[in-house]
């Protein structure tokens, strides 16, 4: 039986000499499929799987992984990729998501608030906006799974309690409309990261690669 599932892609992994196995962020939770033959260079589904990539996926049911049997890109976020910070942003996301996300979602919000992250990330024209963007989908993330009720989680400024309290608003349009400093933005993504870190109880493997960056720009 043949499924289609719309979602991101989150890694990938080498597993014989030539297949793969995806991790996929959809609507309904985290998966994870075989992509056969996609080590090969001429692979017909290997360009469409690259990793921090929206696609539409046809997924063909198996007894322990479905099989990716199609793929078609949605959105390549091609200006995420063209700056080191965006791109360090969408890989904490990415990498929190697989941390903390175990499986199946009850419920789409999660996956919601981290495409409109994304977006946000896309469109962001400063470091600060940059922050911003990742801070939104980090305390967004763990507030609907569950991990962030309250206040608790946040260790830092009065400042930067505040900014994210707003960000918990989960409206992304708020996003564009905050003022606060780039240090303030800075330490809400750096704090979002570390409580991340501390709910997955592991250090998220993009995590050491966007302090580095945050400590540069």
């Amino acid at each position: 039986m043949l499924e289609r599932k719309i979602g991101i892609i989150l890694n990938r992994r080498n597993i014989g000499n030539h297949d793969r196995i995806v991790t996929f962020f959809a609507v309904d939770g985290k998966h994870e499929y075989r992509a056969r033959g996609t080590q090969k260079l001429e692979s017909k589904l290997a360009g469409s799987l690259e990793p921090l990539t929206l696609v539409e996926l046809t997924v063909a049911r198996g007894k322990r992984l479905g099989q990716i049997t199609g793929a078609s890109v949605r959105d390549a976020y091609d200006q995420i990729r063209q700056s080191v910070p965006r791109l360090a942003g969408a890989g904490i996301l990415a990498s929190a998501l697989d941390a903390l996300v175990r499986g199946h979602l009850d419920e789409s919000t999660a996956y919601q608030r981290i495409r409109e992250a994304f977006v946000l990330l896309e469109r962001s024209r400063t470091n600060r906006e940059v922050f911003l963007s990742v801070a939104y989908g980090l305390w967004n993330l763990l507030r609907n799974l569950g991990y962030a009720p309250a206040m608790a989680g946040v260790r830092s400024t009065p400042a930067v309690v505040r900014l994210v309290a707003v960000l918990l608003r989960g409206h992304p349009l708020l996003v564009r409309r905050i003022r606060c400093s780039v240090q303030t933005a800075r330490l809400g993504a750096e704090a979002g990261t570390a409580f991340a870190e501390e709910m997955a109880e592991r250090e998220i493997s993009a995590a050491s690669f966007f302090r580095r960056v945050m400590r540069v720009v």
